[in-house]
């Protein structure tokens, strides 16, 4: 079979749905079928064009503006002429604007379009920050996903929170996700691990949802009880700073070592080395590092949040705490450092839990359910539903001979575009274009245009010692996790 996954993005970057795709891509490889990727160019330092593991990866801009999806028309066509007609595009991770993206290029192909929901990419009942997220996108993903030929969840709690959020889907069925077993169950011991000693590992982004500051006080709990014991953050993201003044503040500076963003095969080596980690999250759409952590060895202690307790396979399958609190924490720290031997068997559970989600097993039930929906697929026209998808449509089906249905499609979206930048400041529109875009996400996501205006002449008095380039990206980062706070924008800039 063809497969052309579709994804918000990809590697180098980690810590997402990204991670399975370019191992589930793999795999499908080595079983003769051929897959490609279409994924946003992020970071720009990736090339455009690439092979990995066999699968052939294809980067195109980051579209916010209406002028830049007019830009993307001509990546769209290239990428046509260029990539073998697919026998099912699979979307995963509902970030703007892949899915329209897919939605087009299913009708354009006459092939089915399955959507899988995951962490982040609908509102969530607990966690505020998903629905930031939402909303930047929300125009485009909604009716996207009303239009897959199959649409699932990455975890039965997803797949109720989209029930939620469309009815008329329900039932939404599970698709669970998986990890390069392998890769964790054999990884090395990490290079640091001597040198800081006994270690709990918080291998995570660095969001409030996350909880990381509970860890951080579980140590503090903890400083005299067992000195020896230290903490790792392996992540980043809107609270690293904050964070980072808590653990200065508490004292412990010295014993919590904040070592950034790590490429997946260093992720495993820490969790090979660790002591415990720990993901005392608020909300979670599945959590794939809490396999990673049993397939390396590694014990967890976990809150029982959205699907952390279905990835984790229940109840022998980590250490639950009833909330994130670091209290609750400590104790759990405690009872494994003070019984071995029941570490010992909870590692040794945990580790013959992870092999149900081995890719390696997860590639047959997919390319089964490829197959499948791409035989009893009848193909359909593309419907648009706003205007920038009606001018996308017109831009690929001309060369593909079809008949033009509008005049001067691009007209009335570029007329928007100006009219809104044309309410931002000239200052902050010459930062570049990383700044338009986050202007015109904030005024799209309904931030009102006095409110914007504050904000923007807070950043431009807050960072005239930063290059406008540096600037504008720290914007663009925070426009994509929805934050056009004051606070919010400052940290992305300096991070």
């Amino acid at each position: 079979m063809n497969i052309l996954f579709v994804c918000s993005v990809y590697h180098p970057v980690t810590g997402g749905a990204q991670d399975p795709i370019d191992q589930l891509g793999a795999e499908l490889v080595t079983r003769g079928h051929r897959v490609d990727v279409l994924t946003r160019h992020v970071p720009p330092t990736t090339p455009t064009r690439e092979v990995r593991n066999g699968v052939r990866v294809h980067r195109v801009p980051n579209t916010v503006l209406p002028s830049d999806f007019r830009a993307l028309s001509d990546e769209l066509r290239e990428f046509v002429r260029e990539v073998h007609r697919p026998d099912v595009i699979h979307v995963v991770g509902l970030r703007r604007p892949l899915p329209l993206v897919a939605e087009l290029l299913a009708r354009l192909w006459g092939v089915p379009v399955i959507q899988t929901v995951g962490g982040y990419d609908i509102p969530d009942v607990v966690d505020p920050d998903p629905r930031l997220v939402w909303l930047t996108g929300r125009d485009l993903v909604l009716p996207a996903m009303r239009r897959a030929d199959l649409l699932n969840a990455a975890s039965d709690d997803l797949a109720r929170q989209t029930e939620l959020l469309l009815g008329d889907r329900a039932p939404v069925p599970t698709l669970y996700v998986g990890i390069d077993h392998g890769l964790f169950a054999d990884a090395e011991p990490h290079r640091d691990a001597s040198a800081w000693g006994p270690y709990v590992l918080s291998l995570r982004r660095l969001e409030p949802a996350k909880s990381v500051d509970r860890t951080i006080e579980a140590l503090d709990h903890l400083r005299d009880e067992i000195p020896e014991l230290c903490l790792v953050v392996a992540g980043d993201g809107s609270e690293r700073a904050a964070l980072e003044e808590y653990t200065e503040r508490l004292g412990l500076s010295s014993r919590v070592h904040f070592v950034g963003e790590v490429p997946l095969e260093e992720a495993a080596s820490l969790l090979r080395s660790a002591f415990a980690t720990v993901v005392a999250s608020k909300s979670e759409g599945g959590g794939l590092v809490n396999i990673e952590a049993q397939a390396a060895g590694c014990p967890v202690i976990a809150t029982r949040a959205g699907g952390i307790g279905e990835y984790l396979g229940g109840e022998s399958g980590a250490m639950y705490v009833d909330a994130p609190d670091g209290a609750l924490i400590a104790d759990a720290l405690r009872a494994l450092w003070n019984g071995p031997e029941a570490r010992a068997r909870l590692v040794e559970d945990a580790r013959l839990l992870s092999e149900r989600l081995s890719t390696r097993t997860l590639a047959v039930e997919y390319a089964e359910l490829y197959a499948e929906l791409a035989a009893g697929h009848r193909a359909r026209e593309f419907v648009p539903w706003e205007a920038i998808g009606a001018a996308l449509w017109e831009d690929l089906a001309l060369p593909e001979g079809r008949a033009p249905t509008l005049d001067a499609p691009w007209r009335a979206p570029l007329a928007v575009e100006e009219l809104v930048l044309s309410t931002a400041d000239k200052e902050f529109r010459a930062l570049g274009p990383g700044a338009e875009r986050f202007y015109y996400l904030a005024w799209s996501s309904g931030v009102s245009t006095e409110r914007l205006g504050e904000v923007c002449a807070y950043v431009l008095r807050a960072t005239r010692e930063l290059p406008g380039e540096t600037v504008a990206a720290g914007l663009e980062h925070a426009a994509d996790w929805g934050r056009f706070d004051i606070e919010s924008c400052l940290s992305y800039v300096r991070d």
